[in-house]
């Protein structure tokens, strides 16, 4: 799972640093759809379901994904607008650009919620609970690997530096 994760870390960091060149929605729209089946796999193997619960909870998973989706491309360009703005980072810029970031984080974590609440509705709190832990474990081991890839600002101006 963990290359699988790296991959699509090597995706997004390709989509977003390359020259920093924009990436264009039908390039976004390819990453997260990548992100998307790698995503349901992980998630097959740490939520299992079965029966009755397995057609209710994967009903509700994918609704969940394709929700999901439009936060995910706000992500990436976030990525994108916080690499473009390392070349003239102003206090505006900045406050801006983490602005967006806890929107984005906020509406993820709505979302997450909002579908827990949905899962334990149709199966059970512990199916949900799964799902809800795997889909934090994901969102995690992902942004901590792209931001490993990607230095702070802080990091930039010293190695600027020497």
């Amino acid at each position: 799972m963990k290359i699988k994760i790296t991959l699509t870390t090597v995706f997004f960091i390709i989509g977003i640093s390359g020259s920093y060149a924009q990436t264009s929605d039908a390039e976004a729209e390819a990453l997260v759809n990548l992100l998307g089946v790698q995503k349901k796999e992980a998630i097959s193997k740490l939520v299992p379901v079965s029966g009755k619960d397995s057609v209710a909870f994967w009903k509700i998973y994918d609704e969940y994904q394709q929700l999901n989706k439009a936060t995910a491309k706000s992500r990436i360009s976030l990525y994108e607008k916080t690499a473009m703005a390392y070349s003239h980072m102003t206090p505006a810029a900045a406050d801006s650009l983490a602005n967006k970031y806890f929107s984005n984080r906020m509406e993820q974590e709505k979302t997450l919620e909002t579908y827990y609440k949905k899962i334990k509705a149709a199966t059970n709190a512990v199916v949900a609970f799964e799902f809800y832990q795997a889909e934090v474990y994901l969102l995690t081991q992902l942004r901590a690997q792209i931001m490993q890839q990607i230095p702070t600002y802080g990091q930039l101006l010293a190695t600027m530096k020497k």
